[in-house]
């Protein structure tokens, strides 16, 4: 049960239940590009087993509404193959919209804040059930904390300068759950570029369930190339 636990929290998967697909006006964001035909190369690394992986990103021609927001669908293509991935900007806040695991409950991730200053921070808590548990109705209690490491900085990803950068810093910490504490080391860094949005991923992750380690991830993904439209 204990890995059943853990392991169903840090299984990245994308949504793929709303309500309708609509006509969407496209456009640029700062931090986003919505598009029809912008699309997205990256290099997924695990750096633990120097696997390396890659996929496309690409922006459709269609919006859905969940739970009363606007989410613009991009395309996430790679070997296994295509995806559905829900985005909203609304000022200057940027969602995604996706569930941890099969069986999760989605959620709605405030990825970033553009008007955040350098220091600065946000916070989000959620609980989802855990699907399968033995124990009926069994919830996790998940909290991140989001801040803001650096703001208009010049990054270099793949020989391309990026100028105007955000790098922001997710902090993840569990309640415990039936007495049994969840430990989590988390060094995650996402980097998001004006027009481009995420142009690097740092993902380091440990986490141990009454002092035994159940996950250790670590990976780098970075834009490759794009088009933007």
């Amino acid at each position: 049960m204990k890995k059943v636990i853990i392991s169903a929290l840090f299984i990245a998967s994308m949504a793929s239940s709303c309500k309708k697909d609509d006509a969407v006006t496209p456009g640029i964001s700062k931090f986003i590009t919505t598009t029809p035909g912008t699309s997205w190369n990256y290099q997924s690394t695990d750096n633990s087993t120097s696997v390396v992986s890659t996929y496309t990103r690409t922006s459709t021609s269609r919006d859905t509404t969940i739970s009363n927001k606007t989410y613009h669908i991009f395309n996430n293509t790679d070997s296994s193959g295509t995806t559905d991935a829900f985005y909203n900007n609304t000022g200057n806040d940027y969602y995604q919209f996706s569930t941890l695991a099969a069986g999760l409950d989605p959620i709605d991730l405030h990825y970033l804040n553009d008007a955040t200053v350098a220091g600065g921070s946000w916070n989000q808590s959620f609980s989802v059930p855990v699907p399968n548990s033995p124990i009926p109705g069994l919830m996790l209690t998940i909290h991140i904390n989001y801040s803001v490491v650096e703001k208009g900085t010049s990054l270099v990803v793949n020989g391309k300068t990026y100028t105007d950068v955000i790098k922001v810093k997710s902090d993840i910490t569990i309640d415990p759950v039936f007495g049994l504490s969840v430990t989590t080391t988390s060094n995650i860094y996402n980097y998001y570029a004006p027009k481009y949005g995420l142009i690097k991923s740092d993902f380091n992750l440990i986490a141990s369930l009454n002092g035994s380690e159940v996950i250790n991830t670590n990976t780098t993904d970075i834009l490759m190339s794009s088009s933007i439209q």
